[in-house]
C-alpha cells in the first residue's frame, strides 16, 4: 500500500526508524489540500502538521510503499484513530499519475490552529530543504498558524 508523508515522517530516518521495511516510491502532490498546524503531541511538546481543503491550493510529500507491519507501526506512532485519522486521497507522482495513497488527518471537529513546536518545524524545514521542496508554503502554514 502507499502512504502519502507530509510532515515529520518526510524525515527518511525518522522513517526508517518508525517502518523500516516502508521504501520511497516517489515525490508527489496532494492537490485540493493545504498544510496546516494545530492538535497538540505530547512527543513533539506542540503543533504537528495536518491538511485542511483548499480549492487550488496543493501539498508536495513522498509516496512510501509500506507493508502491513509497517503500516500498524505507523498507525501507533500516528495515534490513529485518535490523534490522526487514516484516509484515501488521490495524489498526482511527479511523472504525472495520479495514485491512491493513505493519508493521516487530524480530525476537524474542533480543530485549532496554532504554531507548531519549534523542534518539529525544523525536522520540516530541514526536510523541505533536502527535498527541494517549497519552502515558502511550510512558511505560510506557519504564518497561518499564529
Amino acid at each position: 500500500m502507499l502512504y502519502f508523508a507530509y510532515g515529520s515522517n518526510l524525515d527518511r530516518a525518522q522513517m526508517r526508524t518508525r517502518c523500516p521495511s516502508a521504501t520511497v516510491e516517489a515525490r508527489a502532490t496532494l492537490p485540493g489540500h493545504t498544510l496546516v498546524f494545530g492538535g497538540h503531541s505530547r512527543r513533539w511538546g506542540g503543533a504537528v502538521a495536518s491538511l485542511r481543503r483548499v480549492r487550488g491550493a496543493h501539498v508536495e510529500g513522498l509516496l512510501y510503499r509500506l507493508t502491513p507491519k509497517d503500516l500498524r507501526a505507523l498507525d501507533t506512532f500516528e495515534g490513529h484513530p485518535f490523534a490522526y485519522r487514516r484516509a484515501a486521497r488521490l495524489v498526482t507522482d511527479k511523472a504525472g499519475h495520479r495514485r491512491r495513497a493513505l493519508v493521516y488527518l487530524q480530525p476537524e471537529a474542533g480543530f485549532e490552529a496554532w504554531p507548531p513546536a519549534g523542534r518539529y518545524f525544523r525536522v520540516l524545514w530541514h526536510a523541505y530543504g533536502c527535498l527541494g521542496f517549497n519552502r515558502a508554503a511550510l512558511a505560510g502554514a506557519l504564518g497561518g498558524a499564529a
